[in-house]
């Protein structure tokens, strides 16, 4: 919040020297929203498509300030180091990852805030079988993502990036709104859907967004930063969640959540059109409306290094997704943990996954990204080794849960940027195609997983389950590590 407070402020102050320090230039944003002055959004299909006014603007100083910020008419350059109105490349660039990494905070935020009070809310409703119920409440989460990821890849594409982000933001807001309003469990269950939807567009268009306003060489950087917002998230939702639906009640808890997710995307929109972000081009030029959905879909779907990065996902999510319910009944039945020491047991693999996030992500921009996608591999082989381990005591968990953490860190940095490496390098077009088909396997590995896994674990032994999970990552490691770009 002070980041963007701090950068609104620093553009006004550059178009008004004598205004007094500290007056934000959203205030004639609103005023310009506000009055009668037609307003539409560009026909342009690129991520610097914003709202701007149409014939004569009522604040003609804050318009030239957004023309000068990037001249989008006729293929124009950007003009923003000779306008002293508009911020440099580098703050446009922060702002893109400032405001990418608050979307996939609230994200997370939302969908994991529930996790405290879902048993609750399920029993409110007067549901009979509550496994069965709890069950298909969490999975519709990743089917419909899973399903509605390729459409959000086309729709991103034939908008723009911050379209997606922005419209995706209000989406996830909408659905939440129903959790307050829900009398019945089928009502649940279409918000919950409604959400995984809405979070395949979240995590399509802020990747996207990054990937197209960041050169190769900080790209890594930029990815790594955003993914501490989902890190945040996932850190700080079961315990934002709990202490709101105690402290305010299931409606007001879910209310105020959809109006900070609303809210949230207006402020993008508001950003997004004072400094509009610049696009970066690497020799990637984007194909033609034909080829867009039918060539270039094809070469991605047939791209040997494309399809070694997105399996690297599968197999790293897999491992998450049979040791999420394993560990439950691990720590209760064998060691006697109680619930509430259970989660901050669980919570060692959040840490881990925000501190290593922003560390790989520096370093993958300094040495072979594929080479980090592997590391990571062999670090969540090593983690289910650990697990396998745990009748040595408490500590063999405590090491699992914390390479788990920091495998999925570096793997999700390193291989977002490897896989925007690709596209440039076999001009494969949209990075939103590449994105949607990451975020399918990402789903994928969290179905799969603890269906293989957990019938595994069954047939043999709990450590069987986790062990094949881990093996699987161990064998697509030297794969990716061959990887050139």
């Amino acid at each position: 919040v002070v980041t963007v407070w701090k950068t609104l402020a620093d553009l006004h102050r550059s178009r008004h020297p004598n205004a007094m320090r500290g007056t934000p230039c959203l205030f004639f944003f609103v005023v310009g929203v506000s009055s009668s002055t037609p307003w539409r959004c560009d026909a342009l299909k690129s991520p610097l498509s914003v709202l701007r006014p149409v014939g004569r603007p009522l604040l003609s100083k804050l318009d030239d300030a957004v023309d000068g910020a990037v001249s989008m008419r006729g293929g124009g350059n950007p003009q923003s180091s000779t306008n002293t109105g508009s911020l440099s490349q580098g703050k446009r660039r922060q702002l893109v990852v400032v405001l990418v990494a608050t979307a996939l905070f609230n994200d997370m935020l939302q969908l994991t805030m529930l996790l405290p009070i879902i048993h609750t809310l399920i029993t409110s409703l007067g549901i009979k079988n509550k496994e069965v119920a709890l069950g298909l409440f969490f999975a519709s989460k990743d089917i419909c993502q899973m399903g509605f990821a390729p459409i959000a890849g086309v729709l991103t594409s034939k908008t723009s990036s911050n379209t997606a982000l922005i419209a995706s933001t209000a989406g996830l807001g909408a659905a939440t709104f129903v959790f307050a309003e829900a009398t019945t469990f089928w009502q649940l269950l279409l918000a919950r859907g409604a959400q995984g939807a809405a979070s395949a567009a979240v995590m399509c268009g802020g990747l996207s967004l990054i990937a197209e306003t960041h050169p190769q060489e900080i790209r890594g950087r930029a990815m790594g930063l955003a993914q501490t917002g989902l890190a945040l998230g996932l850190l700080c939702g079961p315990l934002i969640g709990g202490l709101m639906f105690e402290r305010l009640g299931r409606v007001k808890t879910f209310r105020l959540a959809a109006g900070i997710l609303l809210a949230n995307a207006i402020a993008m929109m508001a950003l997004m059109g004072v400094s509009p972000p610049e696009k970066t081009t690497d020799g990637n030029e984007k194909p033609t409306q034909k080829e867009s959905l039918a060539i270039s879909s094809k070469r991605l779907l047939t791209n040997r290094d494309i399809l070694a990065v997105t399996f690297s996902t599968l197999a790293i999510h897999a491992v998450v997704g049979v040791i999420k319910p394993i560990s439950q009944v691990v720590l209760d039945a064998e060691f006697g943990i109680s619930m509430v020491k259970r989660s901050f047991i669980i919570s060692i693999a959040t840490v881990s996954y925000f501190v290593t996030a922003p560390m790989s992500g520096w370093l993958s921009d300094h040495m072979s990204r594929s080479h980090l996608v592997a590391s990571s591999l062999v670090i969540m082989s090593i983690s289910s080794v650990f697990f396998a381990l745990r009748n040595l005591g408490i500590w063999a968990f405590y090491v699992c849960v914390g390479l788990l953490g920091v495998a999925l860190g570096v793997q999700k940095s390193s291989s977002q940027t490897l896989l925007a490496d690709l596209v440039d390098k076999h001009n494969l077009g949209e990075y939103s195609f590449v994105y949607a088909l990451s975020d399918i396997a990402d789903s994928l590995g969290l179905i799969l997983g603890p269906v293989i896994g957990l019938w595994l674990s069954q047939v043999f032994s709990y450590s069987t389950g986790v062990l094949s999970m881990g093996m699987l990552c161990l064998l697509v490691a030297p794969v990716v590590m061959r990887i050139k770009y």
